[in-house]
């Protein structure tokens, strides 16, 4: 059929370069070219120089950006391919699958990558999902992420909407007040006038007395009384009021937001390290809200809870329930891990943080290399290096997600289901730079 054999002509402009089969999860060098995300990975973790397989553009900070523009493409034009083959079953199949010859019919939950039936028992063990499954569920996970979107921001909202509202009440209330307090010094002020406007007639009548022996005795009495009651008037008070300015015209954006942080949902949560599981090279501050290595082993007990090889320490809280989020200073340092670990993951000896065994966690090793150790370890990019890592915690959820704090963008997500006491985790380098925790002081 002509509209198959389009569409597989279409579909042989999405070829990886690498490993010369349909891009998977396609990401886009800075010079242009695509290719997938595992192929680049794989190509500059064997080579010094990191460049771009195709143009041999250099790559020194190891940039790349997902396409899914591409990404869309390449399932529309899947999705012609297979359209065009059910319509001429004695047409050759299309061979998307370089191993097998055949169609990508599955998603792979583990590995986010598509495969074929024959390649299912490869990934032993792993969970998998028909085409039509899988975008049922995202298009539910979509909808459900959309409405905890709107739920968010409802919150806040409603927050600054009642604010306003309670700004403007205050300010229209005061105004009322002032208004009142001026209302009544202009009707003393009138009192006052009248008075004095009497007080001129009497003395203009008095005038008119033909006896002015007697006018000139009454004069100075009234003269006498009108200069005192106009020195009483004169240094009563006035009282106007004023608006409180500095209250409605001022930092107000900033002193909203502080006022806000009380509804935050999880609010920046206020962690101290745990002395009991401190490596014995450790050296904890007072507070226990740092944490730096030195290069003395102290006399520490043994403890089962105490890490005796990897230089570790863990969070005092523990969480089994809730949402929780906690900002991590790690500076300048050259090697860390943060995240979270169970109750009864291993403590002693060598330890290999992953989910199976327990560890949740971002690493850094050589300066600028991030990996977050999954289902397969996963290298990072990072075209900022950060100063500050944010850690997300949603029990119920099984999300441990990962984020530079400087700008609050996101760095990693795992999924998993928790059935115990989980605890901050953290491991620190040898240098001289501390490891701290941030929580906000109002």
């Amino acid at each position: 059929m002509t509209s198959s054999k389009q569409a597989k002509d279409y579909m042989e402009e999405f070829i990886c370069p690498v490993c010369l089969d349909l891009l998977n999860v396609p990401v886009m060098l800075e010079c242009g070219h695509n290719f997938c995300k595992t192929c680049i990975v794989k190509v500059w973790d064997n080579i010094k120089q990191h460049s771009c397989p195709e143009c041999r553009e250099l790559c020194p900070d190891r940039k790349y950006t997902v396409n899914r523009l591409l990404a869309n493409a390449i399932q529309m034009g899947l999705t012609q391919t297979l359209k065009g083959e059910r319509q001429d079953p004695g047409h050759e199949s299309y061979k998307l699958c370089k191993e097998h010859e055949k169609s990508l019919e599955v998603l792979c939950e583990d590995d986010d990558t598509l495969v074929c039936i024959q390649c299912v028992p490869n990934h032993s063990g792993h969970n998998f999902l028909s085409m039509q499954e899988a975008v049922s569920m995202y298009k539910a996970t979509t909808q459900s992420l959309e409405q905890h979107i709107k739920s968010e921001f409802a919150t806040l909202h409603q927050f600054l909407q009642d604010k306003e509202h309670q700004l403007i009440q205050q300010l229209e209330d005061e105004t009322k007040e002032v208004l009142g307090k001026m209302e009544e010094n202009l009707r003393r002020i009138k009192e006052t006038t009248e008075s004095i406007q009497r007080q001129i007639s009497d003395i203009a009548s008095k005038l008119q007395q033909e006896d002015s022996q007697l006018f000139l005795t009454g004069i100075k009495n009234e003269t006498d009384r009108i200069v005192k009651k106009q020195e009483e008037e004169t240094y009563a008070p006035l009282d106007f009021g004023d608006l409180s300015l500095g209250v409605y015209k001022g930092p107000l954006q900033y002193r909203v937001w502080k006022e806000m942080l009380s509804i935050l949902s999880p609010g920046l949560s206020h962690l101290t390290l745990d002395p009991n599981t401190a490596h014995p090279k450790l050296i904890l501050s007072e507070d226990l809200t740092s944490v730096r290595r030195g290069d003395i082993r102290q006399k520490l007990p043994d403890n089962p809870e105490r890490f005796d090889t990897c230089v570790c320490v863990l969070g005092s809280e523990g969480f089994t329930t809730g949402r929780h989020y906690w900002e991590v200073g790690v500076g300048n340092k050259t090697q860390w891990d943060v995240g979270v670990t169970t109750e009864s993951s291993n403590r002693k000896g060598s330890i290999t943080a992953c989910p199976e065994n327990g560890y949740w966690v971002l690493m850094l090793r050589n300066e600028n290399e991030y990996k977050a150790c999954d289902s397969t370890l996963k290298c990072l990019i990072f075209t900022v290096k950060p100063h500050r890592i944010g850690v997300y915690l949603d029990y119920e959820g099984g999300q441990v997600s990962l984020y530079n704090a400087d700008d609050m963008s996101h760095i990693y997500t795992y999924t998993d289901s928790f059935t115990e006491r989980l605890y901050p985790f953290f491991y620190i380098s040898h240098d001289d730079e501390p490891l701290k925790l941030f929580y906000l002081k109002l």
